[in-house]
């Protein structure tokens, strides 16, 4: 698929997932330089922008392909695969759009009417201080795990907006800013998707016009002014039957490629030293065997879960244009947080098997594990509490959470 002239019309879910496997190995060899960076590259991310995979989500009348989320988790394993932080980068901007097309038309309009592949970024966690003011709203502070900020034109902020008068109560939401009103905090020194540039960033009394605010709750229950931007019921999604999906496939992704990489590398792999003996083929021995074996079971398993999960929501929403149910929202969290877990084990399984050589900052086996286990750290696949959640709805208790 050509990178410039972009044509959404003509382009269709398999030649996006295909572009993007084509990426991988260019994303491979950027993956070290970029760790080390702590960003993606401007040529990487250049790459990522031209070849449409932000617009997976984003709708048709402002130049997106308004694909389902099945087609986003596609593209995003593939990119995870090459590289994990650039796949993460994707999944949220990918996700980022498709909650930024929940917003007015009119707040739509002022990111994608003369660009459509402007980029939106997030930091949900409302840390900084929101004032209402007539029209509006006032941001000053700094908000944390803004993924993919230093390539963004948009960022996505959590806040506590004052209620709008005095019989009424704050309530949770996001609000939109320009990146050019934002300073970039360079905080992000981690073990794993280091490559994300997920700094903080800060404001000092920005005004926002409310048109560019919309509560927690709209987006929840899948109520928001901006629906009527999508051409099909894409935006009947709830939030977290979308963004977590997409997050999730990022730590299978890493397994991918991990997989794919120690498969390729056994064919090849003796062993060396005095202890073992020299020259015996690693592959022929049982315990790597068996560590394969758990770790390709593990993957299937983790794909078939996160498909077998997106198509049972694409039915209701996309087929019957319904909105998911409470116990369907709750049955994709836990999909997508134990997907997660089979992630790790996987990666758990390749890694016992890596030898001294996979300690090495180099090699795809550890960082994909150590990416892996970053995703794993996100609040939204915190297995405890997810796990919980559920049990507390098949127990008939009141789910706590989120979902």
């Amino acid at each position: 698929m050509a990178a410039t002239a972009l044509n959404p019309a003509e382009i269709t879910r398999d030649d996006l997932v295909s572009s993007a496997r084509d990426l991988v190995p260019m994303l491979r060899d950027h993956a070290e330089s970029a760790e080390k960076d702590r960003r993606i590259s401007d040529e990487v991310f250049a790459e990522l922008r031209t070849r449409g995979f932000f617009r997976t989500l984003q709708p048709r009348r402002f130049g997106g392909f308004e694909f389902e989320p099945a087609t986003a988790a596609r593209v995003i394993l593939e990119l995870s695969a090459g590289c994990a932080s650039t796949g993460w980068v994707a999944a949220c901007a990918i996700s980022h759009q498709w909650i930024a097309a929940q917003f007015p038309i009119e707040c739509q309009e002022e990111i994608w009417a003369d660009r459509a592949d402007q980029l939106t970024v997030s930091s949900f966690a409302p840390t900084g201080d929101c004032v209402r003011v007539d029209s509006g709203f006032r941001l000053t502070g700094t908000w944390g795990y803004a993924s993919g900020c230093d390539h963004a034109d948009f960022a996505l902020l959590g806040a506590i907006m004052p209620p709008e008068n005095e019989a009424g109560k704050s309530a949770p939401g996001f609000i939109i800013v320009p990146i050019s009103d934002c300073q970039k905090i360079d905080d992000w020194d981690t073990m794993g998707l280091a490559a994300t540039g997920s700094h903080a960033v800060k404001l000092e009394d920005v005004f926002v016009p409310v048109h560019r605010s919309i509560p927690l709750v709209a987006i929840g229950t899948a109520d928001t002014p901006g629906q009527a931007a999508f051409d099909t019921d894409l935006g009947k999604y709830q939030l977290f039957s979308v963004g977590a999906h997409c997050l999730a496939t990022n730590a299978v992704g890493c397994l991918q490629g991990a997989f794919d990489h120690f498969v390729s590398a056994l064919k090849e792999w003796e062993t060396r030293g005095m202890v073992v003996g020299g020259g015996a083929k690693v592959m022929d021995y049982p315990a790597v065997q068996m560590r394969v074996g758990r770790a390709g079971a593990a993957l299937k398993a983790a794909k078939a879960l996160i498909v077998d999960q997106l198509e049972h929501s694409r039915q209701i929403v996309l087929e019957q244009g319904e909105r998911l149910d409470r116990a369907e929202r709750i049955d994709n969290r836990i999909s997508q947080s134990f997907a997660v877990q089979l992630a790790l084990q996987g990666l758990d399984e390749l890694w016992g098997a890596a030898g001294s050589s996979g300690i090495r900052n180099a090699e795809v086996v550890q960082r994909a594990w150590r990416d892996a286990h970053a995703v794993a750290h996100h609040v939204s696949f915190n297995w405890d509490a997810v796990s919980a959640m559920y049990g507390q709805q098949i127990l008939g208790m009141e789910p706590q959470g989120m979902y």
